[in-house]
């Protein structure tokens, strides 16, 4: 039997046996997928002990920055070169529009049993498109204002052996999600979270007809009491105000353990840099392409950290595509994200295919899905939006629209998560860039046209960003 301590000495011997055909235990890629059990027992491991040290990680906490420290002190043992990227975000405002909805609520109600129509439906009307920027688009407005949270990015490269004609860039998140003060599915849910909304819906919808009703009278502009039906119905739903007010609690301060969330995607990069460490000493390593491993902090408050990561780096990324990993657990639900940002944003659909056939070509049953919408986004809309082709390896069922899942509540533990999604995720990240490295993964290599020219500065030297404010 293949000891799996010997798979990572410095100094291998001729009598070492990872090339062997016998040890081929797949038909279509054996090695990739023998070499990921040691790495994936190894992550998930990483994975506990973070959790056990740092507990949950929201970003801005002192838990998530020091998380962050220790990332890069392992990616420092296996990378040429890694760094901490220090800002600060606004993340503050990705949830605050849930504090003005009870006010939003009340106000127009009001207004509107004095007869203006007008001003509360322009009110309702900005409101929701701020919702829409903040919370669905991820292009937020209006945050001058809002205290800034601290945060670092982590990344560590591992340079090829010759000259640089790929990137790739592996992603991840070690930032960990808010919880709720109740989850869909426990009691009390449906009156506490879904019932505030409902009726704020329904004033808005009174809102509208009562505009109609004041155009078709001719009093659009004119001060007075609304028809009697229409008063009753305003002055029941503002006794309901008491329910509305509920979602100002609807987030706890605490946060979740984030295990599958994402942290076992960080410690997957960690491994990932270890073994391409490893064969880059023994020159087993890439010949052309560049490998980077990217953990960004504020992912769960608007993909802040990704954002600011991207726009700051890319000196470093020479005809790149970004795999981000998210949401890592069960082994029969592997998925590649083909549309981002509550499926709203497409993300490479020629890179996702690629993927996707070299995936059930390893003997994986992978599909491609939409993210559902509310069910948030992911970094690789960062990527996306410099211009990068990416996409996002998720290992849970898309089909019933993220239901019963462990995301973002206290069960994100890492026995909810199975080793063989954590070996088979490995197992596709390194068939993917040995492919790359060969050709053989078919993609239009474009140069990223924001890429700067740095020709005449030291790697190094691109690597290195320290404070970074968005201020």
């Amino acid at each position: 039997m293949l000891k799996y301590n010997k798979f990572f000495k410095k100094k291998q011997t001729k009598k070492d046996n990872f090339t062997k055909p016998d040890l081929h235990t797949h038909r279509k890629s054996p090695l990739e997928s023998f070499k990921s059990i040691k790495l994936a027992e190894d992550a998930l491991k990483e994975t506990k002990n973070m959790i056990d040290e740092f507990s949950s990680r929201v970003s801005g906490s002192f838990s998530c920055l020091n998380c962050a420290d220790f990332i890069d002190k392992r990616l420092k043992e296996y990378c040429d070169f890694s760094s901490i990227q220090e800002y600060k975000h606004k993340g503050k405002a990705y949830v605050l529009w849930l504090t003005f909805v009870p006010f939003v609520y009340v106000f127009s109600l009001l207004l509107l049993l004095i007869g203006f129509s007008v001003i509360p439906l322009l009110i309702n009307i900005g409101f929701i498109y701020y919702v829409y920027r903040e919370f669905i688009i991820l292009k937020p407005l209006f945050e001058k204002n809002i205290k800034d949270s601290e945060a670092k990015n982590v990344h560590g490269v591992i340079e090829p052996e010759d000259e640089v004609l790929n990137t790739i860039i592996f992603t991840s998140h070690h930032d960990s999600a808010p919880l709720l003060n109740i989850n869909r599915g426990e009691k009390g849910y449906f009156m506490n979270v879904e019932v505030p909304f409902i009726l704020y819906f329904l004033s808005f919808l009174i809102n509208i007809v009562e505009v109609f009703v004041e155009i078709i009278t001719n009093n659009l502009l004119k001060i007075g009491f609304p028809p009697l039906t229409s008063f009753i119905i305003i002055a029941l739903l503002l006794l309901f105000s008491p329910i509305v007010f509920k979602l100002r609690s609807y987030y706890s301060q605490e946060g979740s353990p984030g295990a599958g969330d994402n942290l076992i995607s960080t410690s997957i990069l960690i491994q990932l840099s270890r073994y391409y460490s490893w064969a880059k000493k023994n020159n087993k390593g890439l010949k052309n392409t560049r490998i980077i491993f990217a953990s960004f902090d504020a992912e769960e408050v608007g993909l802040r950290g990704s954002k600011i990561w991207f726009e700051k780096h890319q000196a470093l990324l020479k005809n790149a595509f970004q795999l981000n990993f998210d949401c890592i657990y069960n082994s029969s639900d592997l998925v590649f994200v083909d549309s981002d940002v509550n499926g709203l944003k497409n993300l490479s659909k020629e890179i996702t295919q690629k993927c996707v056939e070299l995936a059930n070509d390893m003997g994986y049953k992978v599909k491609k899905h939409p993210l559902p919408f509310l069910s948030g986004a992911t970094d690789a809309a960062s990527g996306m939006d410099i211009g990068i082709k990416a996409c996002t390896l998720m290992a849970i069922n898309l089909d019933d629209g993220i239901k019963h899942t462990y995301f973002h509540t206290r069960e994100d533990t890492v026995d909810k998560i199975e080793k063989g999604a954590v070996e088979k995720a490995i197992a596709i990240a390194i068939k993917l860039s040995k492919n790359v490295d060969n050709d053989d993964f078919y993609w239009e290599k474009t140069e990223n046209n924001r890429v700067e020219e740095n020709n005449d500065k030291d790697i190094k030297d691109l690597i290195k960003f320290n404070k970074i404010s968005r201020r």
